[in-house]
């Protein structure tokens, strides 16, 4: 079993509550035996926690959350 922990200051306490909320329901239904992601918020920081199998699961998954809250960063940065 391989893991990482990936740490990301949004910048505001409610973004990073709401880009949790968002992610939940993918690292939930994204779950399987190769990988699973559990996302968790303190204060401003969003830590998220890989575990996979194997590494080409963990990079796969490393990059496909850090997209998403990379583009739903973005979304909520418009919205203000």
């Amino acid at each position: 079993m391989v893991d990482a922990k990936v740490s990301m200051d949004i910048g505001s306490k409610i973004k990073a509550e709401k880009i949790v909320e968002a992610l939940r329901l993918e690292a939930k239904s994204m779950s399987t035996l190769r990988f699973k992601v559990l996302l968790r918020r303190k204060g401003q920081k969003i830590l998220i926690i890989f575990k996979s199998s194997d590494l080409s699961a963990l990079r796969s998954s490393i990059n496909s959350f850090c997209r998403w809250v990379n583009m739903l960063r973005n979304v909520l940065d418009t919205l203000e």
